[in-house]
């Protein structure tokens, strides 16, 4: 089976490999060469298999190993606690257990855990990681068709966690939230002193904004699209979408509420990602409707020596905030 789960906890690639997440409007991938990103590519995304083989076609897509990030309602990460045992006893234990977890039958879901930390002699805290047949088999065939072979699947919001934990000094000493703003639908991850918590969906997307928009200014969403890209000013487009901030913030403030409960400590810090951050000002709408500091989260890895020149140009300045996962994922 194909790794599900690859993280910084676990393995830290060394050969020469694509990264590539797989984003519900645009895929956007990564070359690394020699321990270096040395290329980039972002490509919309109208049908997976026809966008996948243009990719191919055109040689943006090398014939290298392939690890894929993804972000879907047919995936999840859930964290627990487990009785301790070894990992192939933990392995069948899990499988077992696992519809206590997750909301799938244990059949249909390909799956792969990590132990985080021993809590003591006899419990220990478990990751989950799981996804559906169905949808991991498609993806793995539509690659496949076109002579590709993927050796390793990543989730989203694992590759953000990993993203985060290189990037800040301070995120190991604090509780942060990571916001993922995505074009169908986001999803938040708390994380205590650098250990994850908690992974959950909300209602909140850039497609739900462009609609917004569309309506209360009588246009199509191409023309959003192009009137977004226009912008000199971010506060017009802010004041827009202001009700759609504050209904995203109140479900983001009951994981909070959740966090603050079972910790007794409360959330410091969120962290916002996404292409849509792009725009500007947006982590403001959240600080304010959150009462909570906000920033941007850091979309290139840390250390120069990790990206060649073609990431210092204005050409992906302009796009950077988009590669936050596929940037975890190469980590």
């Amino acid at each position: 089976m194909i790794p599900l789960l690859q993280s910084k906890f676990i393995r830290q690639e060394r050969d020469d490999f694509v990264g590539i997440n797989l984003g519900n409007y645009y895929i956007k991938g990564v070359i690394v060469e020699g321990g270096k990103a040395t290329r980039y590519f972002i490509e919309k995304n109208a049908k997976l298999s026809e966008t996948i083989r243009k990719l191919h076609d055109e040689k943006k897509i090398p014939k290298k190993k392939i690890k894929i990030s993804v972000k879907s309602p047919s995936c999840l990460v859930r964290y627990f606690t487990f009785p301790k045992m070894d990992r192939k006893k933990l392995n069948q234990a899990i499988f077992y257990e696992m519809n206590k977890f997750i909301p799938f039958e244990p059949t249909e879901v390909y799956f792969d855990f990590f132990i985080l930390k021993e809590n003591n002699p006899t419990e220990i805290s478990i990751l989950l990681a799981a996804a559906k047949k169905n949808f991991i088999d498609q993806i793995i065939n539509t690659f496949s068709d076109v002579g590709l072979r993927i050796s390793g699947i990543n989730l989203d919001s694992i590759c953000l966690n990993n993203l985060f934990l290189d990037n800040y000094e301070e995120a190991e000493k604090i509780n942060a939230c990571i916001l993922d703003i995505g074009y169908n639908f986001s999803t938040m991850t708390i994380l205590n002193k650098g250990m994850p918590f908690l992974t959950r969906d909300f209602k909140f997307s850039a497609k739900d904004t462009f609609q917004v928009i569309s309506r209360i200014k009588n246009i199509s969403l191409a023309e959003v699209e192009k009137w977004i890209l226009s912008l000199k000013n971010s506060k017009e487009f802010l004041k827009l979408i202001s009700d759609s901030i504050s209904g995203a913030c109140k479900e983001v403030k009951s994981s909070f509420d959740y966090f603050e409960v079972n910790k007794g400590e409360h959330v410091d810090k969120v962290y916002i990602s996404g292409g849509l951050v792009s725009i500007g000002n947006l982590e403001e709408g959240f600080a304010e409707n959150l009462e909570s500091d906000a920033e941007i989260l850091k979309a290139l890895p840390k250390g120069e020596k990790k990206l060649s020149e073609v990431f210092e140009g204005k050409e992906f300045a302009a796009l950077k905030n988009s590669f936050s996962a596929a940037f975890g994922l190469i980590l």
